[in-house]
């Protein structure tokens, strides 16, 4: 599973659209690619919006490879 495809897992989960899962840390656009594995998120962005939405970063890289 990719990083883009693990955040619309959680986003999912979580019932949120994809604006408010972006969390006014990128815009929801730029959140829309990493989901579609368009564009790629440092990991400082990843790790805020991870925090935004309490998701532990060892349960959201538990997947991913």
């Amino acid at each position: 599973m990719t990083i883009g495809q693990q955040l619309k897992k959680f986003r999912l989960l979580l019932g949120l659209s994809q604006a408010d899962m972006a969390a006014g840390i990128v815009t929801a656009s730029f959140y829309s690619k990493v989901e579609r594995d368009q564009s790629e998120i440092i990991i400082d962005k990843l790790v805020e919006i991870l925090n935004a939405h309490n998701i532990s970063l060892n349960e959201f890289f538990e997947t991913v490879k």
